[in-house]
């Protein structure tokens, strides 16, 4: 009698269960495995601020001053000043911080524009070499999390561009109160002439400027340098936040390149930039936000159409791709996360560093 051997194989039902318990897991595998990495961005995003910072501080301990925000009528944005202290000297060397009888150093070139490193090497070029710096990357000046370009063409107010201008994913707070980043005014300038620029030397945040359209020197000086002391920060080092994450708005880049900003109220872009800026250059331009940021408007706000009334706290508001809230650092030097849905009056006040009503930071 032949006895028949039994074949070892899975049948079709059994092999529909395995691959159905394998989708399974892999359903709950992939979150945590999307959200381990996006923990491990959101760690890298903290050092980064904090190096930002640290570099803050060490210009401090230099100059006696925290940075200045931005030089209204010439274009020089804070991040420049600090590069030195973030190891970047190469391309401190190559910026010109002035714009008086020895020079007129431009953040931007006429369209169609060139290509920075024209800019630099060329001596016909030469007073455009800060456009080189402009579309250099500084690791740290991008949240890993961000979706933005790594680079983008953008036209000015002043209809000038930068072909391939660099993004940044931090903003100095300029204000807690602040939900306008427009504020120009017919002010003296050093020389005695009146100009129509941005004025921030009155607000109340750490990163403002010392003295309305002021010029500044880097060569054996520091006139200018520095906007809010760290003595002034009455409310606490503790309790002020310097440096918060902000994330441009992608929405805008078809345009960039092929449209030039509106400098009114509610018009513009959510574009973020380190280094300097035409826009902060010109004359009856300015667009602070493409440096600064508020905590006067809340945290993460969802995008708005420019034209419309929400528009400029929109440009104004911190925010990041990380969960429910962003990374800022504060004036002692520490970073913290806050929650998106922090409470708005705490928030306005952690912006502020005079504000006289401390309040404490919630974990």
């Amino acid at each position: 009698m032949e006895v028949k051997k039994r074949r070892l194989a899975f049948t079709l039902v059994e092999l529909l269960v395995v691959i159905a318990i394998i989708g399974v897991l892999a359903g709950l595998l992939l979150p945590a495995v999307q959200a381990a990495r996006e923990a491990a961005r959101r760690s890298q995003c903290q050092n980064n601020v904090r190096n930002i910072m640290l570099a803050t501080l060490n210009f401090e301990g230099s100059y006696k001053g925290l940075p200045m925000g931005a030089e209204f009528g010439v274009g020089t944005a804070w991040t420049s000043l600090i590069l030195p202290q973030m190891e970047q000297d190469s391309l401190y060397q190559v910026l010109t911080f002035q714009e008086d009888s020895n020079g007129n150093y431009q953040w931007g070139l006429t369209v169609p524009g060139i290509p920075g490193n024209t800019a630099r090497t060329n001596p016909a070029f030469a007073f455009f070499r800060n456009i080189w710096v402009m579309e250099q990357k500084v690791p740290s000046f991008r949240c890993p999390s961000s979706i933005f370009p790594a680079e983008a063409a953008d036209i000015s107010g002043d209809n000038w561009i930068i072909q391939r201008r660099t993004p940044i994913n931090y903003l100095g707070c300029v204000s807690g109160v602040l939900k306008d980043d427009r504020r120009p005014q017919n002010v003296k300038t050093p020389s005695g002439s009146i100009g129509n620029v941005e004025v921030i030397s009155d607000l109340d945040g750490v990163f403002i400027q010392r003295i309305n359209h002021q010029r500044i020197r880097r060569n054996s000086q520091s006139d200018g340098f520095t906007g809010a002391t760290l003595a002034s920060i009455t409310d606490g080092t503790s309790n002020t936040i310097a440096i918060g994450e902000c994330e441009p708005d992608t929405n805008v880049v078809a345009l960039m390149g092929i449209t030039r900003e509106n400098s009114a109220s509610n018009f513009g872009r959510k574009d973020h930039w380190p280094f300097g800026s035409d826009d902060v250059d010109t004359t009856g331009q300015g667009d602070m936000s493409e440096h600064l940021g508020s905590t006067g408007v809340p945290m993460n706000l969802r995008p708005v159409a420019a034209g419309t009334a929400a528009f400029a706290e929109y440009e104004l508001s911190f925010g990041s791709k990380h969960r429910g809230g962003a990374n800022f650092a504060f004036c002692d030097g520490s970073v913290r996360y806050l929650d998106e849905n922090i409470d708005n009056v705490i928030y306005s006040r952690l912006g502020s560093r005079n504000s006289g009503q401390i309040v404490t930071v919630p974990e």
